[in-house]
């Protein structure tokens, strides 16, 4: 009757350990999720002269200093050896984009068609340029449109942080901030439908495939994680403290939420 005792005694003490591990595991991979791959590798082992990618450039419309009037506000990214507008990304690997992006000391910016309203530089500047741009709206009750943005971050990490801005007293300044993961914005187009200028005499008429087709399509209809709640509150999609998604309504007067 107690000749298997000791193997259900170790069978016992065998699932709990089991189920403990799987815990641990599945919180040090929330904790540490990194980007994907963006593009594939070359062929012929690194022989072929990976090919440009443009990148995606943010473009959007709103009355950002309160004057009435429409205002147009337009990502642009640069190589900083040549100080011109240059490719984002190329068609080789992610550890390839980051290493020429700072070669290149590559920066962006959002200007404005409106030369009296100040651009804003895009920090930190180990970047892509933009991951996301939206106009929120008139937010604090200022008469002004408030934006949001978000910096495609040159690195492999996950978290990232969604920066509400509000132009004031002639100048950009942030209004309010939350942490973020990157998975919860849409994926960007590789070029979108676009006319780029290099100079003078060199345009380049850059045409969607039917997946970047798909890709703007999604973006177009992406709402944000920001939803007016109320004066001068909203409403986030934010990263919380327990490394998950939530949704809570913040006042704006705090600047950021708990973190």
């Amino acid at each position: 009757m107690y000749r298997n005792l000791p193997f259900l005694i170790v069978l016992i003490g065998f699932f709990p350990s089991c189920n403990h591990a799987s815990v641990n595991v599945d919180k040090r991979n929330a904790a540490n999720q990194i980007k994907p791959q963006r593009q594939v590798n070359p062929k012929g082992g690194g022989q072929e002269k990976p090919r440009l990618v443009w990148g995606y450039r943010f473009v959007i419309n709103g009355d950002f200093d309160g004057d009435g009037r429409q205002e147009k506000l337009t990502e642009h990214y640069f190589n900083g050896l040549t100080n011109k507008e240059t490719n984002k990304f190329y068609n080789g690997d992610y550890d390839y984009d980051i290493k020429m992006a700072n070669g290149k000391r590559s920066y962006s910016f959002i200007v404005c068609d409106n030369e009296l309203i100040r651009r804003i530089d895009v920090v930190p500047v180990g970047n892509f340029g933009l991951l996301y741009l939206k106009n929120e709206g008139d937010l604090n009750g200022d008469g002004g449109d408030e934006i949001s943005y978000v910096t495609n971050k040159a690195d492999w990490s996950s978290f990232n942080e969604y920066k509400i801005m509000t132009y004031k007293n002639r100048k950009w300044v942030v209004l309010y901030w939350f942490p973020i993961w990157e998975w919860q914005l849409p994926e960007l187009p590789r070029v979108g439908n676009q006319t780029v200028a290099l100079g003078s005499n060199q345009v380049i008429a850059l045409n969607s495939d039917t997946t970047d087709k798909k890709l703007l399509k999604e973006l177009k209809v992406f709402n944000g994680l920001v939803k007016k709640a109320g004066k001068n509150k909203i409403q986030i999609i934010y990263r919380s403290k327990d490394i998950s998604q939530d949704t809570i309504i913040v006042g704006l007067k705090n600047h950021h939420p708990p973190v």
